[in-house]
C-alpha cells in the first residue's frame, strides 16, 4: 500500500515537472532558425556585398562563410568570412566580389556545434559583377490619319520634292594662239671667200719678201701654217724613232741578261764536273 501511494506521488512529481517546461517560452536561440535573408538567392551583387542572417542554435561554437562559382563542386568552396559570436538577424560578414570574375555564384553558411557537427544553408545563383541586359524599346510605328490613310489609298496627290539649284560651270576663256615671227633685217651673212689661183699666186708672192703689202701678209701667213704643219711631221718621226731606239735598246738588254744566265749556268756545270773529277 505504501509502495502504491509513493508511486502516484512521484507520478505526479514529475507531471508537475513537465507542464511547467512546456509553459516555458522558448530561447531567442531556439526561436530563430539559422540561414542567410541577404543576398537573396538569384539577385545580383557586385562590390563589397554585406551578407546578413542568423547563425545561432542551442549547442553553438562558431559559423562560417564560404563561396563558389558555379557549377564547381563543393570542394570549391572558398572560406571568407565567421565569427565565434552568434548573430540573430545581423550582419554576418562582407563578401568583397570586385575582384571576382563575373559569373553565376553560391554562398554557404555553416554553422557549427562544440561537438563538431554542423548544419549548412545557403544562397544560391547569385550574379556577380554581370551587367542587366538591355532592353531595346520598341520603335514606334507611326500614326497616319484618316485623311492620309485615305490619300494614300484614293491615289492622293503625292508631295512634290523641292527642286534643288545645280551651279553651272562658267566658261572658262580659251587661249588665243599667236605666232610670232621674228623680225627679218635684212642682213645676210656674207660668204666665206673661196681661195682663186689669184690668192694663192698672191701668197706665194708674199712668201718671197714683199711684207708691206696686203698681199704679202697673206703670204706670211700661208707660210705660217705650212712651217707648223712641217714642223709636226718632224716631231712625230722624232718621237717614232725614239720608240723604236728604245725598244732595241731593251731587246738588247734582255738578251744580254739571258746570254749572261746561260753562260753562268755552262760555267757552273763545267767547275762542278771539274770539281768531282778532282774529288774522284
Amino acid at each position: 500500500m505504501k509502495l502504491y501511494s509513493y508511486s502516484w506521488r512521484l507520478l505526479c512529481v514529475l507531471a508537475l515537472v513537465l507542464l511547467l517546461n512546456a509553459q516555458q517560452p522558448a530561447s531567442p536561440l531556439q526561436a530563430q532558425a539559422s540561414g542567410i535573408t541577404s543576398p537573396a538567392p538569384g539577385s545580383a551583387v557586385s562590390g563589397a556585398v554585406t551578407v546578413t542572417g542568423t547563425a545561432a542554435n542551442d549547442s553553438f561554437q562558431r559559423y562560417e562563410l564560404y563561396y563558389k562559382q558555379e557549377p564547381n563542386g563543393d570542394d570549391a568552396y572558398i572560406y571568407f568570412d565567421g565569427s565565434t559570436r552568434a548573430v540573430v538577424n545581423g550582419q554576418l560578414g562582407i563578401w568583397q566580389t570586385s575582384d571576382l570574375p563575373a559569373g553565376i555564384y553560391s554562398l554557404r553558411l555553416r554553422v557549427v556545434r562544440p561537438d563538431g557537427n554542423y548544419s549548412e544553408h545557403f544562397a544560391p545563383n547569385l550574379s556577380v559583377n554581370q551587367q542587366a541586359p538591355i532592353v531595346e524599346e520598341p520603335t514606334p510605328t507611326p500614326e497616319f490619319s484618316e485623311t492620309q490613310s485615305n490619300d494614300v489609298t484614293a491615289g492622293g496627290p503625292t508631295p512634290t520634292p523641292i527642286p534643288i539649284d545645280t551651279p553651272t560651270p562658267l566658261p572658262q576663256p580659251t587661249p588665243a594662239i599667236v605666232n610670232v615671227e621674228q623680225p627679218n633685217l635684212g642682213v645676210t651673212p656674207a660668204p666665206e671667200p673661196t681661195p682663186t689661183e689669184a690668192l694663192v699666186a698672191m701668197g706665194n708672192t708674199g712668201s718671197t719678201g714683199n711684207t708691206g703689202s696686203a698681199t704679202g701678209t697673206g703670204g706670211a701667213a700661208g707660210n705660217t701654217t705650212q712651217v707648223g704643219a712641217n714642223f709636226t711631221g718632224e716631231l712625230g718621226e722624232a718621237l717614232a724613232l725614239d720608240r723604236l731606239r728604245e725598244r732595241f735598246m731593251s731587246g738588247v738588254r734582255y738578251s744580254a741578261g739571258i746570254f749572261l744566265i746561260l753562260l753562268a749556268i755552262f760555267v757552273g756545270k763545267r767547275l762542278l764536273e771539274w770539281t768531282l773529277s778532282r774529288a774522284g
